[in-house]
């Protein structure tokens, strides 16, 4: 093939990974501002409690600073949240490029009053990853970003969602 339909294959393709992920933030920021609010009463640990099953997607760079690709990620998984900064009982199984990777896992987690927050986990086969997360419908739903992938020598462009398994509790049993 001619190297010229090649490099506009390569453009192409990195310009709909960018146009993706522009889509995508720009659904988050719409679904955030058009959340019902809870701001006299905040989130807490407590709101993430319970059985998640979740799903993610997204690519990972060859390294910092370049637009290139070197993996294209998804997953599917559950996990279980105690309401108290633990998620225990983490299961997932993730596509890297076509390859099926069965692994579990297990995180530490606090939630901020606007419902923001941070995730360590620590993944049986990827090792050590941190999380922005964000919780929303009084918890029974959250969104979460990979920040930090030490084991990879690129950088993360991963987003995901999880929606409550368990039947909903009202804020009164929530503790």
């Amino acid at each position: 093939m001619d190297g010229t339909i090649l490099a506009n294959r390569r453009n192409l393709k990195r310009g709909l990974i960018m146009f993706e992920t522009k889509l995508r933030t720009f659904a988050l920021a719409a679904t955030l501002l058009t959340s019902p609010a809870r701001a006299h009463e905040g989130f807490t640990s407590r709101d993430f409690r319970g059985d998640y099953a979740f799903h993610l997607d997204g690519v990972l760079t060859s390294a910092p600073g370049s637009a290139a690709v070197t993996a294209y990620d998804a997953a599917v998984g559950r996990l279980t949240a105690d309401g108290a900064g633990n998620i225990t009982q983490g299961t997932r199984s993730l596509s890297a490029n076509g390859t099926i990777i069965d692994e579990t896992f297990a995180c530490t987690y606090n939630v901020n009053a606007d419902g923001t927050g941070t995730a360590n986990c620590v993944f049986s086969v990827f090792g050590p990853t941190t999380l922005d997360i964000v919780l929303v419908d009084d918890g029974n739903e959250f969104y979460f970003n990979l920040t930090s992938m030490p084991s990879t020598t690129g950088k993360p462009v991963i987003q995901g969602v999880g929606k409550r398994q368990s039947p909903g509790r009202d804020r009164d049993e929530r503790g």
